[in-house]
């Protein structure tokens, strides 16, 4: 491979994490919510609602006993960064909660939705207690959720992978859809393009990030089990750029530079 565009990947991976903006990537399945206040200020909330509360966790060994919460914050960034754990689905990250809370602390929350199994990718933002925007987009079919907000949104068919001199097929399986809505603004499906960067646009128009990690990054397992015990660590993200002549793998690590993970939990 060519040495010039190796070296240009690698230096993308390894770029500094406080001027990464937008969306790390969209190779998993989760959901991470964004609030634009500082880690103490979201802690301080958290704190308020949850049955226990530990901050500062990096290093140490948590029971995984239920619904809870981690919390983070990736150093000069403005916007802290919560996700739930995998054993069941915290009230916190409802959307009633997490409009009270744009709410309580006067700023925005921004739920982003990413699922490359199922090729979609989706986004709630919440201002002053009261969702201001609703998106979602898939590669193919997708089913309009947005009747749990009671709101009307609207259906966008997008053809972003078809050649201009290609005639659009409404059965291909180049074919996109999306739904949107919004209190502050009308799109066409010129403006939305590509759902993927759509979602990514709005990331990097509110200053935002999401930097890929989740519960499964913070502990260490892809499958937690109820009652162990895990440690919390930063490993990092590893990129194979290749091998050696005598076969040993070249590979290297982008650590997250993260001011401080918190810990929640809001049930049994």
């Amino acid at each position: 491979m060519d040495e010039q565009f190796m070296r240009e990947v690698a230096e993308r991976f390894t770029r500094p994490w406080s001027q990464r903006r937008g969306i790390e990537s969209i190779d998993r399945n989760a959901e991470v919510v964004l609030v634009k206040v500082p880690l103490n200020q979201l802690s301080d909330a958290l704190a308020e609602k949850a049955l226990e509360s530990q901050r500062n966790v990096m290093g140490a060994e948590i029971e995984v006993s239920g619904a809870f919460v981690f919390a983070c914050q990736l150093v000069e960034h403005s916007w802290s960064i919560m996700m739930s754990g995998d054993l069941s689905y915290p009230s916190i990250l409802e959307s009633s909660e997490l409009a009270q809370l744009s709410k309580q602390l006067g700023q925005a929350v921004i739920t982003l939705l990413v699922s490359d199994s199922a090729a979609e990718i989706g986004y709630d933002l919440f201002e002053g207690g009261e969702l201001v925007e609703y998106f979602r987009g898939a590669d193919g079919e997708l089913t309009d959720r947005s009747n749990e907000y009671g709101i009307q949104s609207q259906l966008y068919l997008l053809s972003p992978y078809l050649d201009d001199d290609v005639e659009e097929d409404e059965d291909s399986e180049a074919q996109q859809t999306a739904y949107f809505w919004s209190r502050r603004r009308q799109i066409t499906a010129e403006e939305i393009g590509n759902i993927w960067d759509f979602a990514r646009q709005l990331m990097l128009d509110y200053d935002a990030f999401d930097p890929a990690i989740d519960s499964r990054y913070l502990l260490g397992e892809y499958s937690l089990k109820r009652g162990d015990r895990y440690q919390v660590q930063n490993p990092g993200f590893g990129l194979v750029l290749g091998y050696d002549a005598d076969g040993r793998r070249q590979e290297i690590i982008s650590v997250p530079d993260l001011v401080r993970v918190d810990y929640f939990r809001f049930g049994k």
